[in-house]
């Protein structure tokens, strides 16, 4: 592939090549770049700061059959000024951007090529768990961009949004009733 050329002719040459996961997400107040090494890395132009071990990242999967996963990005070890964060995660991290890419390095750190972006999408929730009174722990959940394409554009697949759009439609009026219940589309077999 084109996109890993240059890291294909360094392993070629001998030379050594690293790779590196690189995260970035766009919060209102401060967009952030990480790596998940240790610390700053010059990669596609921009400078990534390291996270180290207090760091992690969930399986990222791929949109397969409908489903979209999520991924959740942990920062542990952070101080009580995580609160802050936590608080207004509503206006400043839910809805924003996110992406994760893949950059290569050969001898001295030196970039082969640029990012190559594995996953990108929205920011959803920042929760935070406190083991101890200076210890807390950061999760961020964020979904791919196919995450909530079905729902329809502005409203929900309830009754009264259908109701509003339509009136008259009965498509939705049983919903809630329906939630793990199994139903057969012959009304005259019964439900079991």
């Amino acid at each position: 592939m084109a996109i890993f050329d240059a890291a294909g002719r360094a392993a070629a040459s001998g030379e050594a090549v690293n790779g590196a996961l690189l995260a970035f997400f766009d919060f209102l107040d401060a967009p952030t770049r990480v790596h998940d090494g240790f610390g700053p890395l010059l990669a596609g132009g921009q400078v990534w700061q390291g996270i180290g071990v207090l760091g992690a990242v969930s399986d990222i999967e791929a949109a397969v059959g409908g489903q979209a996963p999520p991924v959740t990005f942990t920062l542990s070890g952070t101080g009580d000024a995580i609160r802050d964060d936590v608080r207004n995660a509503r206006t400043k991290v839910k809805g924003r951007a996110y992406s994760v890419s893949l950059q290569f390095f050969g001898d001295a750190l030196r970039p082969l090529g640029n990012p190559y972006i594995l996953y990108r999408g929205v920011m959803d929730r920042l929760v935070h768990h406190a083991s101890d009174v200076n210890t807390w722990t950061a999760q961020l959940t964020a979904e791919t961009l196919f995450a909530r394409r079905g729902l329809p554009p502005f409203g929900s697949l309830t009754d009264r949004d259908q109701q509003r759009r339509y009136p008259g439609d009965t498509g939705l009026f049983m919903i809630p009733a329906m939630q793990n219940r199994r139903r057969p589309w012959n009304p005259a077999i019964p439900d079991r």
